[in-house]
């Protein structure tokens, strides 16, 4: 049942109308959490950068933040895939918008001063569960790495 509530907010936005659900900010939040979580230290930095993309890319205030880094959490642990998260970032940001996203993806990983061999596996399904090249990867990446 729990499961069931979840899928409805990712799949189904004519039953869920509202802000979180029309522009996808919840499942951008639980794969962001997700790949906060790859290195085994779901840290602060992390956190902070979590933080400050969603009121950068939403302009959200901080205790909307708060409520949709709480709800994003408990979705990010209830499900098993990341197909259902990113079909839902497709449907809702636009495919110019998503190597933006991308970078943002980048930024969240370096935020802790390290990279593991699990965070750059990642990225690379990512971008392809995004429609986005291997190139668009690279690029977003080094984009990040020279800032």
């Amino acid at each position: 049942m729990f499961k069931e509530f979840f899928n409805s907010l990712l799949i189904n936005n004519n039953k869920n109308p509202g802000f979180i659900h029309e522009t996808g900010v919840l499942s951008v939040t639980a794969i962001f959490i997700r790949i906060a979580k790859l290195d085994g230290v779901f840290d602060e930095e992390e956190l902070d950068e979590i933080r400050t993309f969603l009121k950068k890319r939403y302009n959200l205030l901080e205790k909307d933040v708060d409520n949709i880094i709480l709800e994003a959490t408990e979705l990010e642990s209830s499900l098993n895939d990341n197909v259902q998260l990113t079909k839902k970032i497709k449907d809702t940001i636009d495919f110019e918008e998503r190597f933006e996203l991308l970078q943002d993806a980048w930024r969240l990983i370096i935020a802790d001063g390290e990279r593991s061999y699990e965070e750059d596996s990642f990225m690379r399904l990512f971008c392809g569960l995004l429609g986005l090249s291997d190139k668009d990867n690279a690029i977003a990446r080094k984009n990040v790495l020279n800032k």
